[in-house]
């Protein structure tokens, strides 16, 4: 996750691909209780660890969303992508779910307590 220029986090962690849809289109599906349907569905292809990391990350993304409300922003990243390669080499982050925060401090690994003292730091400075 990184803050950018407006301090919002931005979050780099890989999901799967046919997880990624407009934020238009993932709103409607999540209305009308298609998007829980069709996640489940292409959830259940993946093998069980990557299920288990997929489903604990956005859980612990939609807990961060709800927690800080519009204090921040977060960008999922897939690592696996270009713009993921070329943010893992300039943060340096070469273990995921990778959190950047404000362009200066990084936080690797899944340590709910440890995210959140860093996040309330540097909210605390803006």
């Amino acid at each position: 996750m990184e803050i950018d220029e407006n301090d919002h986090p931005r979050s780099h962690f890989p999901g799967p691909e046919p997880f990624r849809h407009s934020p238009s289109c993932e709103f409607v599906a999540d209305q009308v209780g298609l998007k829980e349907k069709k996640d489940r569905s292409i959830l259940n292809d993946y093998p069980e660890d990557l299920k288990e990391d997929y489903l604990f990350l956005s859980g612990w993304i939609k807990e961060l969303s709800q927690k800080y409300r519009e204090k921040i922003l977060i960008r999922i990243t897939d690592a696996q992508s270009l713009q993921g390669f070329y943010k893992s080499i300039r943060y340096r982050a070469f273990r995921y779910p990778a959190f950047i925060i404000n362009n200066k401090k990084k936080y690797t690994g899944t340590d709910k307590v440890r995210l959140d003292l860093l996040l309330r730091e540097e909210l605390g400075n803006a």
